[in-house]
């Protein structure tokens, strides 16, 4: 499994974390036993799987800064977990340059996301960027 695909994976947990009443550690397991593929990049997969739903309140805060006219509430659950996971790896993953993360994000929203998605994940991503 190369790092996109991981990547879209944890976005994926992220996203559905949010719909089941395991603990985190049992949704892990259970996403890891239904996704065997995973295991090639596994470390990469649980580190920022764990570290999205652990940090999200301040994720969500960060991304809240650079919302235009918008609240966290009213961006689709899958766009928030596009840019969670994007956000933890610019603040958390010195090995992932950060325009790789805002790429990754634009892709991943291009292909999953609505039609105004791509654009408005890249302006709070880049804006987050020159932030730091």
């Amino acid at each position: 499994m190369s790092r996109i695909e991981t990547r879209e994976a944890v976005v994926f947990f992220v996203y559905q974390h949010d719909f089941r009443i395991e603990s985190l550690e049992e949704q892990l397991s259970i996403y890891m036993e239904v996704n065997p593929q995973i295991e090639d990049d596994k470390e990469y997969f649980l580190n920022t799987a764990r570290g999205v739903v652990l940090n999200r309140e301040s994720l969500d805060e960060d991304i809240s800064k650079y919302l235009k006219k918008w609240t966290i509430s009213r961006i689709p659950k899958l766009d928030k977990a596009i840019l969670e996971t994007a956000m933890y790896e610019i603040s958390n993953s010195d090995d992932i340059p950060t325009s790789v993360a805002i790429n990754e994000a634009v892709r991943l929203s291009k292909k999953y996301g609505t039609d105004d998605s791509s654009s408005y994940i890249n302006g709070v991503l880049s804006s987050y960027e020159k932030s730091l």
